[in-house]
C-alpha cells in the first residue's frame, strides 16, 4: 500500500484492472488469460517440436554413420582395396582419434530379396561382428532372435521388422539375397547396351581421334613425337568412353590404347612397333562384329555374382519413415555377395566413423584428414591420382536434419503472428478503457499531471498484465508438457490425435529448454506493454479542456 501511495501510476493502474463490481476486472481477467494461452501454446508446440527433432537425429544417427570417408578417382568414387591402402591398417588409425568411438568399413547395397514366393528389393548393409560399437546400436533395437553374427563367416543375417513382414519371415527363416550390383543390374546393363551398335565404331569424336592421331606428328631417331596437348586430348576422350555401354572386345581396344597414351605421357616418342600396335589395335576396333560381341557380352552373364542364401537370426524393429537398412549381414559374406572378395582384393566401399559428438565432428575431421595417406601420385591404373574425400551425416542427410528445424521455424513464426493478433487485441481493449476513461485523465491532467503519469497508468496496466499472463503461460505450459500422454490419450480417444503413434513409431517427445520458455514469456510480455503504451501515448496528447466539456 505504501508503494501504490508513493507511486500514483501505479495505484491508478491497479484500480483500473480491478474496480469494484465493473465489468473491466473480467476484461483484465480475459487480457491475462490471452496472454498465458499464447505462451503456452508457443512453449508446448516448440518444446514439441524440439523434442521431435532430436528424436529424429538420434534414430537416424543410430543407422547412418557420422563420417564417412571416400576414396576417389578421375571418374568419382572408387572402391579402397588392399593394392591403394589397407584400409583394415587405416581403420585401426582412425579408431585412435580423439572424439572418435569406432571406425569400421563401409559395403552397402541394393538387392533383390526372395521368400515365400515373394520377391521385394531392399537395401542391406555390412557389419563387422567383433565390432561392438558397431553391433551395439543394432543389438539395442532387436526385437527378436539376437545380434550375434558369430565369426562373420556363416550366411546369416539380420533383417528389418518392415522387411521381415513384407516377405512374411521369422527367425531361423531363410531368405535369398540376389545383389543388384554385379548381379541383376549387372545384366540389365548388358541387355541395355546389346540393344546399341558398337560405340566405338558409332562415335565420331573417338573414331577420329584415334585413327589420326599420328598425323602431324615429329618424326624424331627413335620414333614419332605426339604434342602433348593431342596427347592430353586424346586421352581425355579414352577416359571418358563408358566402359558400361561397351562389348569386351572395345573394353579391350580402349585398354590397350589407354596404356600405350598413358606410357608417353612424360614426352618419349612412339616406336615403330607401338606404331604398329596403335595401328593394328585401331583397325580390330574398326572390323569388330556386332554379333560375336554381343555373343561374347552375353557369357559374361554367367560370371555374375550368383544368390546367396541367408537364414535370419534376428529381427530390429526400425522406425517408420526413417532410414535404415532392410537387412544387416556379416562383412565378409556380404563382400562375397557383391563380389568384392573376387581375386583376393578384400575391397570395402569406404570407412565409417562414429563420434562421441556427432554435432561437433570437424576436430575429429581435421585429426582425421591428417593420418590419411597421401595417394595423389600417378600410376597405372590412375594417371591422375587418387583423393579422399570426408563427409560429415549433416551433409547427406541434411534434408532429414533440417526436417522438423524448418518446421520449428514456421510454426514460431505462425504462432508468433497469433501473439501479434492478440497483443492487437489488447491494444483495442486498452483504447476502449482509455476512451472510457478520458475524463479522469482529463482531471488528472487539469490538477497537473504529466503526459509521462499519464503514460505511467497504462504502461503499468501492460506490466502487470503482460507479467502475470506470462508467468501464468509458464505454469500451464509445464503442466500441459508434463500430463502430454495422457492429453494425446485422451484426444485419441475422441478421434482427435494431433501426433498418431503408427505413423512414426515416436512416442510424443518433449524438450524443456528454460532459453524457450524465458524467451517467449518474455516476447509476450514486451508485446503487452507496447499494446498498453500506445494507447496511453494518443490518450496523453488530449486537450483536458475539450475532454472535459465533451463529457
Amino acid at each position: 500500500m505504501k508503494l501504490l501511495r508513493r507511486n500514483l501510476s501505479l495505484m491508478l493502474a491497479v484500480r483500473y484492472l480491478n474496480p469494484l463490481r465493473t465489468a473491466f476486472s473480467v476484461i483484465t481477467l480475459i487480457c491475462t488469460l490471452g496472454v498465458a494461452l499464447g505462451v503456452m501454446v508457443l512453449i508446448v508446440v516448440l518444446s514439441v517440436m524440439e523434442g521431435l527433432q532430436k528424436e529424429v537425429d538420434d534414430r537416424v544417427l543410430a543407422f547412418t554413420p557420422h563420417l564417412q570417408i571416400a576414396l576417389l578417382n578421375e571418374q568419382g568414387r572408387t572402391c579402397i582395396n588392399l593394392e591403394t591402402c589397407d584400409w583394415r591398417e587405416l581403420t585401426e588409425k582412425i579408431a585412435t582419434v580423439p572424439g572418435v568411438i569406432c571406425a569400421y568399413p563401409q559395403l552397402d547395397g541394393q538387392g533383390s530379396v526372395s521368400a515365400n514366393h515373394i520377391l521385394n528389393t531392399v537395401t542391406f548393409s555390412a557389419l563387422q561382428p567383433e565390432n561392438n560399437a558397431q553391433i551395439g546400436p543394432i543389438s539395442d533395437m532387436i526385437i527378436a532372435g539376437s545380434s550375434d553374427l558369430g565369426a562373420g563367416y556363416d550366411p546369416i543375417c539380420i533383417i528389418s521388422t518392415a522387411a521381415a513382414n513384407s516377405l512374411g519371415l521369422s527367425v531361423g527363416d531363410t531368405l535369398t539375397l540376389t545383389p543388384l550390383a554385379g548381379g541383376l543390374e549387372r545384366a540389365g546393363r548388358i541387355y541395355s547396351m546389346i540393344q546399341e551398335p558398337l560405340i566405338t565404331q558409332q562415335d565420331e569424336t573417338f573414331k577420329q581421334a584415334i585413327s589420326q592421331f599420328f598425323d602431324g606428328a615429329a618424326s624424331t631417331a627413335e620414333g614419332l613425337m605426339i604434342p602433348a596437348d593431342k596427347l592430353s586430348a586424346t586421352l581425355d576422350i579414352l577416359y571418358r568412353m563408358p566402359e558400361d555401354r561397351m562389348r569386351p572386345g572395345e573394353i579391350e581396344g580402349c585398354s590397350k590404347l589407354t596404356e600405350l597414351a598413358q606410357s608417353h605421357i612424360a614426352g618419349t616418342p612412339f616406336s615403330q612397333a607401338e606404331q604398329q600396335t596403335w595401328n593394328n589395335t585401331v583397325a580390330t576396333l574398326a572390323s569388330l562384329d556386332r554379333d560375336k560381341e554381343d555373343g561374347r557380352a552375353a557369357k559374361s552373364i554367367n560370371d555374375m555374382v550368383m544368390p546367396t542364401d541367408l537364414e535370419i537370426v534376428g529381427i530390429y524393429q526400425t522406425p517408420e519413415n526413417l532410414p535404415g537398412p532392410g537387412i544387416y549381414l556379416p562383412l565378409t559374406i556380404a563382400q562375397d555377395a557383391i563380389g568384392y572378395s573376387q581375386g583376393g582384393l578384400d575391397q570395402v566401399q569406404g570407412i565409417c566413423v562414429r563420434l562421441t559428438d556427432p554435432n561437433n565432428y570437424e576436430p575429429a575431421m581435421n585429426a582425421i584428414e591428417a593420418i590419411l595417406p597421401d595417394l595423389s601420385a600417378a600410376t597405372d591404373e590412375h594417371p591422375l591420382g587418387l583423393s579422399w574425400s570426408i563427409q560429415p551425416w549433416s551433409d547427406r542427410l541434411k534434408q532429414w536434419h533440417d526436417l522438423i528445424a524448418n518446421e520449428r521455424v514456421m510454426l514460431s513464426f505462425v504462432l508468433s503472428i497469433i501473439s501479434l493478433i492478440a497483443s492487437f487485441c489488447i491494444m483495442a481493449v486498452m483504447f476502449t478503457v482509455s476512451m472510457q476513461r478520458k475524463r479522469e485523465i482529463a482531471v488528472l491532467q487539469a490538477l497537473g499531471a504529466t503526459p509521462g503519469k499519464i503514460v505511467g497508468i497504462f504502461a503499468w496496466q501492460g506490466i502487470i498484465i503482460g507479467l502475470l499472463g506470462a508467468v501464468l503461460g509458464v505454469v500451464l505450459a509445464l503442466l500441459v508438457l508434463y500430463y502430454r500422454l495422457e492429453i494425446q490419450a485422451a484426444l485419441a480417444g475422441i478421434g482427435l490425435d494431433p501426433f498418431p503413434m503408427q505413423g512414426h513409431g515416436i512416442e510424443l517427445p518433449a524438450v524443456y529448454d528454460p532459453a524457450t520458455f524465458s524467451w517467449q514469456a518474455f516476447k509476450a510480455f514486451v508485446m503487452v506493454i507496447i499494446a498498453s503504451t500506445v494507447p496511453a501515448i494518443v490518450v496523453s496528447r488530449q486537450d483536458p479542456s475539450r475532454a472535459l466539456r465533451a463529457n
